[in-house]
């Protein structure tokens, strides 16, 4: 069995005509979705509301494009595709019966039970259970990727909401059909308001808060067959990039916009793909939030990247913009990220250049001012002082069969299975601790790496000489595997816990981005990379934390890249009392 890293460096040796028809034997050629007009459908914009004390999750009709028919699709609340924005109050709980009324699953050529968890079932009769990412959560509540329901059957969430303000996103999260379910529809956002961000506005920032001026953008992209129906690869492969930017649930959509100011609350739903945005104005973006809620002031960006799984709270001023202008948001993200077509086992991909358009109305401008403190009512964030009970090094790899193809995406080279049913192979901070976690990536591109339960800061980053610790990973292996019809087979290269990651670092370590410099559930990990994240596990683990809850129980943490952590990359953990 070969990493991907090691067939690279094969490649490198033998040269890349040696090794790269194999690779190309075994990739799936795409075929490339309808021409579809740009910018021509309007953005539908779900403002927000409260969440209601049952939820249907259940099929619907949908159209992508004017030029697509309607086509089976999934939805939450009534909704044909995607779910409502849904707004709470800080310390206000919420009660949700959720009803699994979903039939036959629109991509059912492309279910893989050759997929941990996935059976011939999930085809006619499918698996749902929901994930409120971001939340402070019950461990009940929490999504748990095998607390699954079938059709007819419902399921209770208490959401206790005991959080600052910030923008959560509810989904799927059903064990190896996430994204399939997702792809289908089933995602919407969540927003939390306190006294900064209050419900309705007129909060000390001033800043827009709802209809009409606060819109909600959830980003995927999609390909679709030739009569219009969502196309998918029909085996699992390791990413999947679509070929046409959709918001929404709308393929390129336009937005007209008065001019002022307005609040893009941003999420990456995108299955593989990172987007790196930017206005074809060259305004600034200027971002007031994170994943957890605000940062301490505004940033001001010419770029955002926000990698899958990430959010971003996000002001633009359209008061300087004339009537009639037609500003473009683009995209200039590689993919795979960040190297693109400079990864050799990933050729193929489709970069997407244009994601949506803003149309400014005619009308007087009504310019607003731009907070320079966002965090009136609560602390401010500084880094956490309470030294770390325990540092966990977590390594981020793959396995490639003798095609080089990729069997599973690993994280500790520990698989789900194995974890879930031996202690030993899972993390388990105790609660109420503060620990610190070094993901460490081997990989050629990045990852997004999600943590539930807790928010965590960002440390740093630092290079790390991959060659060097691969090898000496490897060889405190191979291990033996604790579960049996392993895609790998009875072994994997390397031993656990994962090998101290010091000896091998390179240079200096840098701090985060000034728009990373909040809390955090997601964090991109770039290739050959160790990022150090710091967890409070619990209210009680040190002072001024923008949660309210110590829960104890077993929680998830795994890339947010979808195939991936439908194939293995993802582990459970667990909190001790």
């Amino acid at each position: 069995m070969l990493t991907r890293k090691q067939f690279l460096t094969m490649s490198a040796g033998l040269g890349v005509g040696v090794l790269l028809p194999e690779v190309l034997k075994a990739k799936r050629t795409y075929a490339a979705s309808p021409r579809l007009s740009k910018f021509t459908e309007s953005l539908p914009i779900s403002y927000p509301i409260s969440p209601p004390s049952t939820l249907d999750i259940a099929p619907g009709k949908h159209s992508f494009h004017s030029s697509l028919g309607s086509f089976t699709t999934w939805g939450y609340g009534g909704l044909s595709y995607l779910g409502p924005t849904f707004e709470v109050t800080r310390g206000t709980p919420v009660k949700i019966r959720a009803f699994n009324k979903l039939g036959t699953h629109p991509l059912a050529g492309s279910v893989d039970t050759s997929l941990h968890g996935v059976n011939a079932s999930d085809i006619t009769n499918p698996r749902t259970v929901i994930h409120l990412h971001g939340s402070n959560t019950e461990p009940d509540s929490d999504g748990y990727p095998e607390d699954t329901y079938l059709p007819g059957q419902s399921n209770v969430y208490n959401y206790n909401n005991n959080q600052e303000a910030g923008t959560l996103w509810y989904h799927d999260h059903s064990l190896g059909m996430t994204a399939l379910n997702l792809q289908a529809g089933l995602a919407g956002m969540y927003l939390i308001r306190d006294e900064d961000d209050p419900i309705g506005g007129n909060g000390p920032l001033g800043i827009p808060a709802g209809a009409p001026y606060e819109v909600p953008l959830i980003l995927q992209d999609h390909s679709f067959n030739s009569d219009g129906s969502m196309s998918f690869p029909a085996k699992w492969d390791h990413e999947f990039y679509g070929d046409v930017a959709v918001v929404n649930g709308k393929a390129w959509p336009n937005l007209n916009v008065d001019r002022t100011l307005y609040r893009f609350r941003i999420v990456n739903a995108s299955n593989s793909r990172f987007f790196r945005l930017k206005l074809s104005s060259n305004q600034q973006l200027i971002q007031i939030g994170c994943d957890g809620g605000f940062l301490n002031a505004p940033v001001y960006l010419s770029k955002l990247l926000l990698g899958p799984g990430e959010r971003a709270d996000v002001l633009i001023d359209f008061s300087t913009s004339l009537p009639g202008d037609k500003i473009v948001l683009q995209n200039d993200a590689a993919a795979p990220y960040p190297k693109g077509l400079a990864t050799v086992i990933d050729q193929g991909y489709f970069r997407m250049p244009e994601i949506m358009q803003f149309t400014v109305n005619r009308g007087a401008a009504v310019p607003k001012a731009i907070p320079i403190r966002l965090r009136v009512n609560n602390p401010l964030i500084t880094k956490i002082a309470t030294k770390p009970v325990r540092q966990r090094n977590l390594v981020l790899t793959d396995i490639l069969n003798s095609n080089f193809q990729v069997l599973a995406m690993m994280l500790n080279a520990v698989y789900w299975h194995e974890a879930a049913n031996h202690p030993e192979l899972r993390e388990q901070p105790k609660v109420d601790t503060v620990e610190q976690w070094n993901f460490i990536n081997l990989q050629p591109f990045a990852h997004t790496m999600h943590l539930h339960l807790v928010p965590f800061q960002i440390l740093n980053r630092q290079s790390i000489n991959d060659t060097a610790y691969s090898a000496a990973y490897r060889a405190t292996g191979p291990r033996k595997v604790l579960m049996h019809h392993a895609p790998g087979g009875d072994t994997v290269p390397y031993g656990y816990p994962p090998l101290d990651p010091t000896p091998y670092l390179k240079g200096l370590p840098k701090p985060p981005a000034a728009n990373e410099a909040g809390w955090k559930d997601t964090v991109v990990v770039n290739p050959f990379e160790l990022v150090r994240v710091i967890v409070p596990f619990g209210a009680k683990a040190t002072a001024n934390l923008p949660f309210g809850n110590s829960f104890t129980g077993r929680f998830v943490w795994h890339c947010h890249m979808l195939n991936h952590e439908d194939n293995d990359m993802m582990l459970p953990f667990d909190v001790l009392p």
